[in-house]
């Protein structure tokens, strides 16, 4: 294998290719995958009007007969077209509309039936949303959780995201301008109030937004964002467990008012226990509605 310094393309063997594409600013693509979809025999994409407007802007000159079409509703049959192609000693690069092929794209039942037909399945990496996002974020990446687009209706979402919040990781899930506000509703009864939440829109585009914000305040997102209008991306915080429980806080409240102010309380509790100064401060005033 070459040295990171050599600045060599690997031979490009008769497989299957898994090449990333931008998902947003074009010159986020590499050279390996220029090359790649340059010199490989045929390139395999959801939408076959997509991949030569893609290869126009990059001034990639290609067959219209080498560019096959493979989506979600693809059959067996078009899945052994592919394979057979690389029987025949073929290099086929497969390409979603954005990013890395098989992330909520068409591509495993391809890349599963490559691998069972005994024939060879090489990556060439590239830019990712999912990466994108979390990184971004400012939440915690040392564990992780993909949820992809969430189910439809409320009650599978709810018992989706209970499951997945429990693990005490980050979330990563994909959602439309249409859909989120329900979403983050959804995340607000769901998680802890003091969840760390962050909404990626149009990432790497021009008009990207990124948003943080805690789970309770979920509600009022949407309308201080510029635009509904996009892809999103949602990334959850660690849903961390504490040793409190928001039920007790009237209990905390009162043995420690004993020795401060509401305004220290208040201040006290919400560094102790991490959650937002005014759902502490609203609980105080209705217990100690006589103070000030």
């Amino acid at each position: 294998m070459n040295s990171m310094n050599e600045f060599v393309y690997p031979e490009i063997k008769s497989g299957l290719y898994l090449v990333s594409l931008p998902v947003g600013c074009l010159s986020d693509i590499s050279f390996r995958a220029l090359h790649m979809l340059s010199n490989s025999d045929y390139v395999a994409g959801e939408d076959t009007r997509s991949v030569r407007s893609l290869f126009k802007l990059l001034k990639i000159s290609k067959s219209i007969k080498s560019i096959i079409s493979y989506h979600d509703h693809s059959s067996a049959h078009t899945r052994g077209k592919i394979i057979e192609l690389i029987k025949q000693g073929k290099s086929v690069a497969l390409v979603s509309d954005a990013g890395t092929p098989l992330i909520s794209d068409p591509g495993y039942k391809l890349v599963k039936n490559t691998i069972e037909e005994g024939f060879e399945v090489f990556s060439v990496p590239g830019p990712s949303s999912v990466i994108a996002a979390l990184t971004t974020s400012g939440l915690p990446t040392d564990t992780f959780s993909f949820l992809g687009f969430l189910p439809n209706t409320k009650s599978k979402k709810k018992k989706l995201l209970e499951t997945y919040l429990n693990l005490g990781s980050s979330l990563i899930i994909f959602e439309s301008g249409k859909r989120l506000q329900k979403t983050l509703e959804l995340l607000a009864e769901t998680c802890r109030p003091s969840t760390e939440i962050c909404i990626c829109r149009e990432l790497t585009k021009i008009n990207e937004e990124v948003t943080r914000f805690q789970a309770h305040e979920g509600i009022k997102v949407t309308k201080k964002m510029r635009s509904l209008k996009g892809e999103f991306v949602i990334v959850v915080g660690k849903n961390e467990a504490r040793d409190f429980d928001l039920k007790n806080l009237d209990e905390q409240l009162r043995k420690i008012r004993k020795s401060m102010s509401i305004k220290d309380s208040v201040d006290f509790l919400a560094e102790k226990l991490n959650i937002p100064k005014k759902i502490i401060y609203k609980k105080a005033l209705t217990i100690f509605k006589d103070n000030n």
